[in-house]
């Protein structure tokens, strides 16, 4: 929670403060918004489609939003279709292009679009702080936002309509193109536009077939040609498959592939079966090591994986050599794509194939230890990017199932930040198979890493789906501290979203675990929490009676920085109260007890001993104490979120000295803090008090 006196959130690093006593002041700074350009690269092989290209160039209507439903079956290329199009006509949507995976091939485990507006709103500029946490008031900022910009959105593979309505763009001059298996009638009710994809025409299919395989070698047995596409069922995907198969075998003769693949299509056919075919026989022709590779990438989770997962993946015994050049050889395959440097991506077909692989191929112990390898990746690289965020924070002693070679290093805040936003999707997904495989301890460990993540980005309803799931793991395993850790967390996610009855209950829970094994201090960190729960509820009474049973229990342990952090706590509900002596009590008695030890906590206590001598009217004393946070802050070299709120507070204190000068350069300096931390209501705040502070028009 933040350290405002309002009490309202304002800035993620103050928020985790109050929460665990371990400060991190100073969020990294936050790039000015440019227009996202999230689209995948445009497909490198696309032939034909000229109707279905006309057909979306029709969508564009004056004064209307488009929408179209571009619907096929698996492997048609609806994909490649929408982003060929997109791409073509990026230069009409200069204000942004949003893409977004909705994973509807996996029914069970659809996104949902309270998953995606935060991303979205985040992409064109809304800070974190911003974005709320209710569904409808996220569709509505959205509507806000998107009005009046020229944006197109992909939502890619949607189940359902109810997934895609808030994610379209408000703005007539906006597009949203949507990919499903599926024909989504209900959206027509919204004004879209349904576009049936069929399998490529037998000429575009060898065409295809030749831009892949060589163009003079198709030419030479073209009818062979045809009757490969045919037996392939002309959808790309296998097209592209079995093009790639002839490319990595020169002495193959195109009727001998044909034969082959109508053989297996005859034997069962059907649409999925051609895939599947061609599938198996790219399979077969893999060199050992690449074939190993691909079936136990197969067991990842997720569609996209980085090239250090896969090396982890390799060490499954026996281990798989020269993981690079496995790599290539199932790109060249058109096994995976490529979507960004150190980056793959299987079509969710493909993967599907490989864990089919890995099933048949690999023996019950081997796919065990990949899903450890796997798990274990992502647990030590999610645990090295929470250490970064939040050096301070106490954490168990991490179990593996084994120990990961490659983890990701992210060197700096924001690195770590980025990370675990674009692995977010995979982090949720390798916990869920963490638990189904009855890997809790990873599972546990894994909703704690994901602490910086959620209290930086704010997910709140991956938030609570991963606490949740982690305290069913926690108690799976017996674990009790764990269990009340993410309790705790989980009443945090409450709070956030103004649940406060449940968050209470998980505060409640916690302390009487942490009763159960004797942690005093545990006891101490939830009835904080209760505190600040009662404090946002506006109930400052209770507030201040919680803290001063948490101050007992962090003075019976000895706790100094506890027992500082409560007396901080305790002056700021008391300033807020108007018990002003109290505050100056308490808040001078932390001072003192973080004097000298360089925490950051000492330069929150000082300015608020400020604060508090301001609203009692003591002007020479609220500056002197402002003044000394402003020189701790710089010594520690920490805390520009308190740097800001110092210097907005001597904007007022100069306020009430008329001194307009002084006021307005203080409110302008917070104003720019404020700005590179992306606390963009605090910003406001500050602009609009100096902007109250400008001389009248001719006066």
């Amino acid at each position: 929670m933040s350290n405002a006196i309002s009490g309202t959130v304002r800035g993620p690093s103050l928020q985790a403060a109050m929460i665990h006593g371990d400060v991190y002041l100073g969020a990294p700074a936050a790039p000015r918004p440019v227009a996202p350009r999230q689209l995948p690269p445009a497909p490198r092989h696309f032939t034909g489609r000229g109707d279905d290209l006309a057909a979306l160039d029709a969508l564009r209507r004056p004064g209307q939003p488009a929408m179209a439903v571009v619907t096929g079956p698996a492997g048609v290329g609806k994909t490649a279709l929408a982003l060929r199009w997109l791409h073509e006509h990026s230069d009409d949507y200069p204000d942004g292009q949003l893409y977004v995976d909705l994973g509807g091939h996996d029914a069970d485990d659809p996104v949902a679009p309270s998953t995606v507006l935060p991303w979205f709103l985040r992409a064109l500029g809304v800070p974190t702080g911003e974005v709320p946490v209710d569904l409808a008031e996220q569709a509505a900022l959205y509507r806000t936002v998107t009005a009046g910009l020229r944006v197109a959105v992909l939502c890619d593979n949607a189940l359902s309509a109810a997934q895609v309505r808030p994610l379209a763009p408000a703005s007539p001059r906006g597009v949203c193109l949507v990919t499903s298996r599926w024909r989504l009638t209900s959206l027509l009710l919204d004004g879209a536009d349904l576009l049936p994809v069929e399998p490529l025409d037998t000429d575009a299919a060898v065409d295809l077939l030749g831009r892949i395989a060589g163009r003079d070698r198709i030419a030479s047995e073209r009818r062979a040609a045809r009757d490969l596409v045919t037996s392939l069922g002309r959808f790309p995907l296998a097209v592209c498959v079995g093009a790639a198969l002839l490319l990595t075998r020169p002495g193959w003769s195109v009727a001998s592939a044909a034969a082959g693949f109508t053989a297996l299509r005859s034997a069962v056919p059907g649409e999925e079966v051609s895939m599947t075919a061609s599938l198996d026989q790219s399979y077969a022709a893999l060199p050992a090591d690449a074939a190993c590779l691909y079936r136990r990438l197969g067991l990842h989770p997720g569609t996209e994986f980085s090239a250090d997962l896969a090396r982890e993946a390799a060490l499954t015994e026996p281990p798989v050599q020269r993981v690079g050049d496995c790599l290539t050889a199932l790109t060249e395959a058109n096994l995976l794509t490529a979507p960004g440097p150190e980056r793959h991506r299987f079509h969710d077909l493909i993967r599907r194939h490989a864990r089919d692989r890995a099933e048949a191929d690999e023996t019950p112990a081997q796919r065990q230890e990949t899903v450890q390898r796997i798990t274990d990746h992502y647990l030590a690289s999610a645990y090295a990017a929470d250490k970064v965020l939040y050096p301070q924070r106490q954490r168990p002693v991490k179990v593996y199932e084994s120990i990961a070679r490659h983890p990701v290093d992210c060197p700096t805040p924001a690195a770590a930040l980025q990370w675990f936003d674009s692995e977010r999707h995979n982090l949720l997904a390798v916990q869920r198979l963490a638990a189904d495989e009855g890997l809790h301890a990873q599972s546990w460990q894994l909703a704690d890493a994901l602490w910086g993540l959620f209290v930086f980005l704010r997910y709140h309803p991956d938030w609570i789906a991963a606490y949740e799931l982690g305290v069913t793991s926690a108690r799976a395993c017996g674990h009790r501290l764990a269990e009340a850790r993410l309790r705790t967390g989980l009443g945090v996610a409450f709070r956030d979203t103004g649940r406060y009855d449940a968050a209470l209950a998980e505060f409640e829970a916690a302390i009487a675990l942490r009763r159960e094994i004797g942690d005093r201090r545990g006891e101490a960190v939830g009835l904080h929490n209760v505190a600040l729960t009662h404090r946002e509820r506006g109930d400052l009474d209770r507030a201040r009676e919680t803290l001063r049973a948490a101050l007992a229990l962090r003075e019976e342990a000895g706790d100094r920085r506890g027992v500082a952090r409560e007396h901080t706590t305790l002056g700021e509900v008391a300033s807020l109260a108007g018990d002003h002596p109290a505050a100056v009590a308490h808040l001078t008695r932390a001072r003192d007890e973080l004097a000298g030890t360089g925490d950051p906590f000492a330069v929150l206590a000082e300015r608020l001993l400020g604060e508090a001598h301001l609203r009692a009217g003591h002007e020479t004393a609220a500056e002197a104490h402002l003044t000394a946070a402003l020189e701790l802050s710089a010594e520690t070299g920490q805390g520009l979120f308190e740097e800001a709120r110092i210097h907005e507070t001597l904007g007022e204190l100069a306020e009430r000295r008329r001194d307009r000068d002084a006021a307005a350069d203080r409110y302008a300096r917070a104003e720019d803090i404020y700005t590179g931390l992306a606390a963009a209501a605090d910003a406001r705040r500050a602009a609009a008090r100096r902007r109250r502070l400008d001389p009248e028009p001719g006066g």
